[in-house]
């Protein structure tokens, strides 16, 4: 368990808060923010608090078997909170609208990010924001963890870690993982089953539009794909469906680089997620367009003025500045 003073001041805070609390998830949610989100959510209302869950967007059809995920509220609102807790966030703009509150606090473990307070609870080095939420309740009232906070922990911890397949998965992941299955009651199946095995027909189908669109670039090292928003709009499907079709690039023998892009007009923008493996630091190439991430998954937004062929070509370019870039590095760590 990390060590119980870094944990003390966002516990001792929240403890004496009184007042509107909202628990903010970032835009697009996935498992991480909707799992830390629900947890505080359970705990917090076991203390007696006011306190409310919000996102812009709908919560994906594979999280709601989560306790608390149909309590969540549509953003923005005209409500004014005395206190906005944004998990799993760099910045308040993921959360894709303004938010009314007094005071801010981040509870995450994204490295950088332009947003901070006196009682932000950040670990870089955790692998989900699941798994700071944990040790934050463990560390102040364990006993009020239950089987509903728990399973919320343990969705994160597992999406967040692809199953504790990703690079992520060290041994904290798994014991936090064995500590919630043990002592909570955790059913490893029953949240597998949820988000992974309930696939509606139109993402298959989506899926099948997606794969054809898959390119190889720099020598096979790099992996392209792409979904357009008639597409969806054609398959009645929606930006949820879409979770975890960047894997099926990174997954191609030989390819360092994954990327995927999805057309968002609505917003005006195409959305980007990209994935590696072992070499390459994709946070770097997310930062150079605004965005921001992990080593091996991050994701940023090119404006939509900008065409398709524009926004590959812009990406590719970048990319293959980084791999460059690691290149030299190596060369120079075996030569000196």
């Amino acid at each position: 368990m990390p060590i119980v003073e870094e944990y003390i001041p966002a516990a001792r805070f929240l403890e004496s808060f009184n007042g509107k609390i909202l628990i903010a998830s970032h835009e697009n949610p996935d498992g991480d923010t909707i799992g830390s989100a629900c947890a505080l959510y359970l705990f917090l209302k076991k203390l007696g608090k006011d306190v409310k869950l919000g996102c812009r967007d709908d919560i994906p059809y594979f999280l709601d078997f989560l306790p608390a995920s149909r309590e969540f509220m549509k953003l923005p609102t005209e409500e004014e909170f005395d206190l906005c807790i944004v998990v799993d966030a760099a910045n308040k703009e993921r959360l894709g609208v303004p938010v009314r509150a007094k005071k801010f606090m981040r509870i995450d473990h994204h490295k950088g990010g332009n947003f901070y307070g006196e009682q932000d609870l950040i670990d870089a080095e955790a692998p989900a924001t699941a798994s700071v939420v944990y040790y934050l309740l463990s560390n102040w009232r364990k006993d009020l963890i239950d089987t509903s906070i728990a399973t919320c922990i343990y969705t994160g911890l597992a999406t967040d870690t692809g199953f504790y397949t990703n690079s992520n998965t060290k041994d904290g992941a798994l014991k936090l993982a064995s500590l919630l299955v043990e002592k909570y009651g955790v059913d490893p199946h029953y949240v597998a089953v949820n988000v992974r095995e309930r696939n509606p027909l139109r993402r298959l189908k989506l899926l099948s539009k997606v794969l054809d669109t898959l390119e190889l670039h720099s020598g096979g090292k790099v992996a392209s794909m792409y979904v357009l928003k008639e597409w969806l709009d054609k398959l009645g499907a929606g930006y949820e469906d879409t979770e975890g079709f960047v894997n099926y690039a990174r997954g191609l023998e030989g390819v360092d680089v994954a990327a995927f892009i999805i057309e968002k007009p609505e917003e005006g923008v195409w959305k980007i997620s990209l994935r590696s493996k072992d070499k390459m630091d994709v946070s770097v190439i997310c930062e150079k367009f605004g965005g921001g991430g992990h080593r091996y998954a991050a994701g940023c937004k090119i404006p939509h003025t900008k065409s398709l062929e524009e926004v590959k070509r812009d990406l590719l370019r970048e990319i293959e500045k980084q791999m460059q870039n690691q290149e030299g590095l190596s060369d120079k760590g075996e030569t000196s």
